[in-house]
């Protein structure tokens, strides 16, 4: 398919992050495979919620004190809720890092079968150690560039509360991005996609790219849902790579490598 021509649109974004959650919970061969990264998540989100808590407590009182009258009280208390969000779904991100390189192989094995389930075969799995490899790089890609602008954002609205209006948003959308680029690489790597291709297909398929990443960034605020997260997303993902269905040249693939 030529680089510059994709059968993705924004619908496709929808059909992806529907398909994904039906798939896990409509296959229960892939049960068990869903419950390796659950189990990590599980673990991994229970840390990061309470660091989430009380760092914005902490966060709260070095900024408003302890002792407050009733409206800087309010005022202080909706800047800790914002606060626990925003460290809830950066803890989110972190988790599904961690979470990824461990369950590596069992969320190519859901890859697999998902598009299995769609076309009748799928591409053999990745060597074990190239698979990690390519997942260790791709996730280092994602918090390097994602991280520092989360950062960047959470350092603006920490010395400028008001820019909370807008940094608030922007890291949403930020972590959305973090999400999607985590979840289409288990579909992509099943192609031989290195980091290179990938950057090309998200490029070319920016709008359903950032669409697709943001109703999981909201989505993982619904309770209990983040444990089976990594799963879903990684069956949406690869719904969605299937919809373009790229297959870059011998030359791009040796790039991308």
């Amino acid at each position: 398919m030529p680089d510059d021509k994709s059968r993705l649109r924004w619908t496709g974004a929808f059909d992806a992050f529907a398909g994904g959650i039906g798939f896990i919970f409509g296959t229960p061969r892939v049960w068990i495979l869903a419950a390796v990264p659950a189990a990590m998540m599980a673990l991994l989100t229970i840390i990061f919620t309470i660091l989430a808590i009380w760092g914005s407590t902490s966060i709260g009182r070095w900024i408003f004190g302890v002792d407050v009258g009733t409206w800087t009280g309010i005022g202080k208390w909706v800047v800790i809720v914002l606060l626990i969000l925003v460290f809830f779904l950066i803890g989110i991100v972190l988790a599904l890092s961690l979470a990824e390189p461990l369950a590596a192989l069992a969320l190519e094995r859901i890859a697999q079968a998902q598009e299995r389930a769609l076309t009748g075969k799928a591409p053999p799995a990745s060597p074990i150690i190239g698979s990690i490899w390519m997942n260790i790089k791709t996730v280092s890609f994602s918090l390097t560039l994602g991280g520092s602008a989360l950062i960047i954002l959470f350092a603006i609205g920490l010395l400028f509360p008001p820019a909370t209006i807008v940094t608030v948003p922007l890291k949403v959308l930020v972590l959305g991005w973090m999400l999607a680029w985590d979840f289409i690489g288990y579909g992509m790597g099943l192609r031989g996609q290195g980091l290179v291709a990938r950057l090309k297909w998200v490029f070319r398929n920016f709008g359903a790219f950032t669409l697709f990443g943001l109703m999981w960034a909201f989505f993982v605020v619904v309770p209990g849902v983040v444990l089976l997260v990594l799963p879903m997303g990684v069956a949406g993902g690869t719904r969605m790579v299937l919809i373009d269905d790229p297959r870059p040249t011998d030359d791009e693939d040796q790039a991308a490598r």
